[in-house]
């Protein structure tokens, strides 16, 4: 596979692919680094302690983007392997209801939180005084997805294996709640920052109640990054395939794209109303579609 064919496949993905695609490409170059550094004795400690949001202040002003490049770095790939799950799964509930830029901006808004708690609590609570840490994972910014998901679609039902069926208000509840009860073992540190991505979700979704959109500067300065990066691909001209080539007029476009916006208002409303499984078939397919094509 080539280097424009692997653009073009991340470019077309659903934005929680996107987000997995980077998660999984930072854990395989940061573990050949470790490697190479280890065995090479470049340095006493490995590459990832430079990507990893440390509690120290004073470290912190050293590797400011330590608090953006933590919520993509994973130490070990069990951690990566949950993480992505979950990420999939709740990102797929969350682009029913809202947008791909909104998914990316929530991401990132919820690992900085995140992180921001995590470093006051370190230096703060009389606790962890003294204590030094470092923070790495998408799991804060996976809790904002998931409590902006629930706020949304709160009677959401999921299914669990061995437990069945559970809205998805009370997963999203017992999911905070293990955190909480989890601020003095020795995940301290990732338990906190759970709990101050739940606050960015929960954050975002009660200001954007109020039009008030916060994720709204992440996604202008992403927007401006890619563009900074990105060419403008130049188009082949292909007279003899474009005589059979059909192109919606934007009238039609934005005619379909109300249709499918008033299909799936109708579609969640039933949810909320009644559950997923009161839809029926067709609704369901409809809903699948629609969602694929956000």
């Amino acid at each position: 596979m080539t280097l424009n064919e692997i653009k073009h496949k991340f470019s077309i993905s659903k934005p929680y692919t996107q987000l997995i695609y980077i998660n999984i490409a930072v854990f395989i170059i940061v573990a050949v680094i470790n490697i190479v550094v280890t065995l090479g004795s470049f340095r006493p400690v490995g590459f990832s302690d430079v990507l990893q949001l440390s509690s120290d202040f004073s470290l912190f002003t050293k590797h400011f983007w330590t608090i953006i490049s933590y919520m993509f770095v994973h130490i070990s790939l069990l951690h990566l392997f949950f993480n992505m799950i979950c990420l999939y799964w709740f990102g797929q509930l969350f682009l029913m209801s809202f947008t791909g830029k909104q998914l990316i901006g929530i991401y990132i808004l919820g690992g900085i939180l995140g992180g921001a708690v995590y470093m006051l609590s370190y230096n703060y609570i009389p606790y962890f005084e003294g204590k030094i840490a470092l923070l790495s994972g998408a799991s804060a910014s996976i809790m904002a997805i998931i409590v902006a998901t629930a706020l949304d679609m709160p009677n959401m039902p999921i299914r669990l294996l061995l437990v069945g069926s559970v809205k998805l208000k009370w997963l999203a509840v017992v999911t905070v709640l293990i955190s909480v009860l989890g601020i003095t073992s020795n995940n301290a540190g990732g338990e906190i920052a759970h709990i101050g991505g739940a606050l960015a979700g929960w954050l975002w979704f009660v200001l954007l109640k109020k039009n008030i959109n916060i994720i709204k500067p992440i996604n202008y300065t992403i927007s401006a990054i890619v563009n900074l990066f990105s060419s403008k691909p130049r188009l082949k001209k292909n007279r003899r395939r474009a005589k059979y080539h059909y192109v919606k007029s934007d009238e039609q476009y934005n005619m379909e794209q109300k249709q499918n916006n008033r299909n799936l208002d109708a579609i969640l409303d039933k949810i909320r109303r009644s559950g997923y499984n009161s839809l029926t078939e067709d609704e369901k397919k409809q809903l699948f579609d629609i969602s694929r094509k956000i």
